[in-house]
């Protein structure tokens, strides 16, 4: 089943989301859990490592913990069962592991921070600070050291010595917006206002703009001294970054105009162990950025260990594993997200997605329905639900639902809401409605001129219906000079020469396409006709046969078959 995504990652709510976060590699792993029957002490250890490898922390927990039972003095049976247990979230489970890793060897670093967290979820600050003492302050512990430590030192009301050591966090380039958060936090957190808003300010101002977590953080500031008018700006700023945060049309909604005044959001992070979750938090949402995952989701699961019902972490830690396949555990966090969170629409989008994803087609759209119906003001789970009806091949259901949305978006659509005329036009095409597709087609080109997929689509069916040729030949140009690496726009150029009956010119294209999607079936008979009619018929039929290889869709299948047999007819035979 085809994932579809449309929102942005929510990780990108915590501090670190400005930064970009490269592309998750799925790991494949089953939803279902490994089923943890009786086994062998070899077969308990090669499963662990199985589950390991699929990501599944669950079922590495278990299965290490079974081998150590038979091996308790393993050192290195004690790390991995300790790290499966922290990367699960059952803390309580790794807490004696950590301690017997520690005694056996205090330069345990995670098996150290793992007791340091549980410390700070005691208030225990005082022990948490010798521990932290003893840590090495070298690779990312000079990041994690001073965020923590400051936290540590705020629940010992130690305020100053909290500033001061955050300010080691400058010597670390790339970290001055963090230090900003973070001493307008605490500087707000001690009443010492004017400092804090100062520290915002400049955190507003870090080189790669302003998150929505500090925009949350910024703004409630701003709503807390009764500076209404004030956040509404800031709001309205990024919403022109971001339109469809929800923190931003939080915000927006608490300070709208003429509007029977609301509470403003209360300070956040009141507690120290509040702090230092946050901060936990935030380095997971760092690491995921480095695609070191199994660190990431350690220091969200201890952050959750401080505190299990923060909106932010509760949509961090389930990124992270829907991230890594683990869809059931990932939806079971998503489902803790508070209500009256404005993180809980997206989480519950994210639930809909990953019942698509599983083929429960029915149960994603009854959610993405209720959705719409709770949120009248938000046009994105009737974009969703028309992708889910694109995908499973329901286009005139996928049309409506797009209608839906358009009629949400209004008379005065955006330049960002052209994809959505977009996606419809498609639907319209393929339920074989043409003049309302052409006009969805026009219509996002008018809001986002040039834009080369839909230059590509529209261009290409002119082609294909032998209509508006000379536009069609240019906008397709077009389309290739601005991705001249997409395999399906070079091809759309080449069969349009194909089609104009310019072979020569078409075989070129046409290979290049190929060479870029060297599996795609259409692409492959495609360069199979081209180098049929310039004569090069023994490498037409091979390309037919890599189509075949390549699984094409069935009624591809039979036009290749039959080719493969009659080769092409003297004339040319639109498709």
């Amino acid at each position: 089943m085809k994932r579809i995504r449309l929102l942005p990652t929510v990780i990108a709510l915590g501090l670190l989301g400005a930064c970009a976060t490269p592309p998750e590699q799925r790991a494949g792993a089953p939803d279902a859990p490994i089923d943890p029957g009786p086994a062998s002490i070899s077969g308990n250890y090669l499963a662990a490592l199985h589950a390991q490898r699929i990501r599944d922390a669950n079922a590495a927990a278990e299965f290490s913990a079974r081998v150590l039972d038979a091996n308790p003095m393993n050192a290195e049976l004690l790390v991995r069962t300790h790290a499966a247990l922290v990367e699960a979230g059952r803390i309580d489970e790794a807490l004696p592991l950590a301690a017997r890793l520690v005694a056996m060897s205090p330069g345990q670093v995670a098996a150290q921070m793992t007791l340091v967290a549980d410390e700070i979820a005691r208030g225990q600050f005082a022990a948490a600070e010798r521990r932290m003492a003893g840590l090495p302050l070298q690779g990312y512990s000079r990041v994690v050291n001073p965020l923590l430590i400051a936290w540590i030192n705020v629940g010992l009301d130690r305020n100053p010595a909290a500033f001061d050591i955050l300010r080691s966090l400058l010597d670390v380039q790339g970290f001055k917006q963090m230090h900003d958060y973070y001493a307008g936090l605490i500087a707000e957190r001690s009443g010492r206002f004017a400092e804090a808003e100062g520290f915002y300010r400049a955190a507003l101002e870090g080189e790669d703009g302003a998150p929505p977590r500090l925009i949350e953080i910024a703004g409630g500031f701003l709503e807390r001294r009764g500076r209404t008018a004030e956040a509404r700006q800031l709001y309205l700023r990024y919403r022109q970054v971001a339109p469809d945060s929800p923190i931003v049309l939080a915000g927006l909604a608490r300070t709208r105009v003429g509007a029977p005044p609301v509470p403003a959001p209360e300070f956040p992070l009141r507690d120290a162990r509040k702090g230092a979750a946050d901060a936990l938090f935030n380095l997971a949402a760092l690491f995921r950025q480095d695609a070191t995952m199994a660190t990431a989701l350690s220091f969200g699961r201890l952050g959750l260990h401080l505190d299990a019902d923060a909106a932010l972490g509760l949509m961090t830690v389930a990124e992270i594993v829907d991230g890594m396949d683990q869809r059931d555990e990932a939806d079971k966090l998503f489902a803790r997200v508070p209500a009256d969170s404005p993180y809980a629409y997206v989480a519950q989008m994210r639930r809909a997605e990953n019942m698509q994803e599983r083929g429960d087609l029915n149960g994603a759209l009854a959610a993405l329905e209720k959705l719409a119906r709770e949120n009248p003001d938000r046009f994105d789970a009737l974009s969703t639900m028309g992708n889910f009806l694109r995908v499973a091949e329901r286009f005139p259901e996928a049309a409506a639902a797009y209608g839906r949305a358009l009629e949400r978006i209004g008379a005065n659509p955006e330049r960002r809401h052209w994809s959505i005329f977009y996606v419809r036009g498609i639907a319209f095409e393929r339920a074989k409605n043409w003049p309302e597709a052409e006009r969805h087609f026009k219509r996002a080109l008018e809001l986002f001129p040039e834009q080369p997929d839909v230059l590509n689509y529209l261009a290409y069916t002119w082609v294909d219906r032998g209509e508006n040729l000379i536009e069609a030949e240019r906008m397709l140009r077009r389309a290739v000079e601005q991705r001249p690496n997409s395999g399906h726009i070079v091809d759309s150029l080449g069969w349009a020469f194909y089609r104009l009956g310019r072979y020569e010119e078409a075989v070129p294209l046409l290979e290049r396409a190929a060479e870029l999607l060297p599996e795609d079936p259409v692409l492959l008979d495609h360069l199979g006709d081209g180098y049929w009619r310039v004569g090069r018929r023994r490498e037409a039929a091979f390309q037919w046969e890599r189509a075949l290889r390549s699984k094409p869709e069935p009624e591809l299948k039979v036009e290749i078959e039959k080719k493969l047999r009659d080769g092409l007819p003297a004339s040319q035979a639109k498709r």
